[in-house]
């Protein structure tokens, strides 16, 4: 009886705790205003007022509590704050299963945010590194490229990678000793055709990258977004304000 009570206890205080974390974790920071607007030129106030920016950002679905509506959004906030390079990884594939609904949110959310200035901005969404499904008029102002991953694709590139260097060994081409991190990150480069993510952000409250680009997220900075349904701009802006204050320090 006891036991019983103590750990309905536990569960409502673990409940509560949880609460009150998202709902902290989503008041903006003192400098934002509450009710900024998701346009374009406040987005791009809002970049002019950041120390830096990732030249690529990695979403990773960790739930299945998400709406395409919700990663489209995502996207193209990224767009307009000046990222060249996105790329989206869910276990499953169901991102790339269903890369037309993905498409459909995109340019709808595109509309909404750049407006007028809709037709400047590009946005190639690729289903692997060679196939396109959505490229834009060659004339914009600004291009961005978004690429829909899933478990295979990281896992596929390492073995391609690792077939390569052991047929370059037996044929005499490759030394053992030439088989160095550099060499393995300039022939991953020629694979994905993306820079390595400066920053990952996990959407969802698991704390795992669930094989999202193993070998490229060494030097990553990982974030955690945990509500996902419904995100607002402020949520997402705020880890961009947290990822421009990092200083990342590499290793010699």
């Amino acid at each position: 009886m006891i036991a019983a009570i103590v750990l309905r206890v536990l569960h409502y205080i673990l409940t509560l705790g949880l609460f009150l974390r998202n709902f902290v974790y989503n008041i903006p920071n003192a400098y934002l205003s509450f009710y900024k607007k998701n346009n374009v030129s406040s987005i791009r106030n809002d970049a002019k007022l950041l120390k830096k920016l990732p030249m690529h950002l990695g979403f990773v679905i960790v739930e299945n509590d998400y709406t395409f509506r919700d990663i489209a959004n995502l996207i193209v906030w990224s767009v307009a704050m000046g990222i060249s390079y996105i790329s989206v990884y869910d276990i499953n594939g169901d991102i790339k299963r269903n890369s037309f609904l993905l498409q459909k949110e995109i340019k709808r959310s595109k509309q909404e945010t750049f407006a007028s200035e809709d037709s400047k901005f590009e946005i190639s969404l690729s289903l692997s590194e060679s196939e396109e499904i959505c490229n834009e008029e060659e004339l914009s102002f600004k291009q961005a490229q978004v690429q829909l991953l899933a478990a295979d694709d990281g896992r596929l590139n390492l073995v391609k990678t690792a077939q390569n260097y052991c047929q370059l060994v037996t044929t005499n081409q490759y030394q053992l000793e030439d088989i160095v991190p550099n060499n393995v990150d300039s022939h991953l480069q020629k694979l994905f055709k993306l820079p390595d993510p400066d920053l990952v952000i996990l959407l969802g409250h698991i704390n795992s990258l669930l094989g999202y680009m193993p070998w490229q997220v060494r030097l990553s900075e990982i974030l955690n977004l945990p509500l996902i349904k419904g995100v607002n701009y402020k949520s997402y802006l705020s880890l961009i304000y947290t990822y421009g204050k990092t200083i990342q320090r590499f290793g010699t």
